[in-house]
């Protein structure tokens, strides 16, 4: 008894909670770049769909959108492709930490 209310103890510490949440993002981020490679076949699409697969956490998963996109775009073109990555970038938010996420350009008056 003692045992349990300590294992349900640990489910309500803070972080235990964001890990579960990472770890549902990274799954959607995964399966979605999973995806868009998986509707072409191909070698250089197998390898990029590979290290999407092994990537360890979500800025592996962050780096390799632009592998992602490469491969998307020698088959698709790059308009599609960009596309096709915008709903990929939207799975992002809120996971990564706020340098590393898509950067807004800004023009500067002179």
């Amino acid at each position: 008894m003692a045992s349990t209310s300590r294992f349900f103890r640990f489910l309500s510490l803070p972080g235990f909670g964001f890990r579960r949440s990472a770890d549902r993002q990274m799954g959607q981020i995964r399966t979605a770049m999973l995806s868009l490679l998986q509707v072409h076949g191909g070698h250089a699409m197998q390898r990029v769909a590979q290290r999407v697969r092994f990537a360890g956490d979500l800025e592996a998963l962050w780096y390799l959108r632009q592998d992602v996109l490469t491969a998307l775009s020698a088959v698709d073109g790059e308009v599609a492709a960009r596309r096709q990555m915008r709903q990929i970038n939207r799975l992002f938010k809120g996971g990564l930490p706020h340098t590393m996420g898509p950067r807004s350009h800004h023009r500067e008056s002179a």
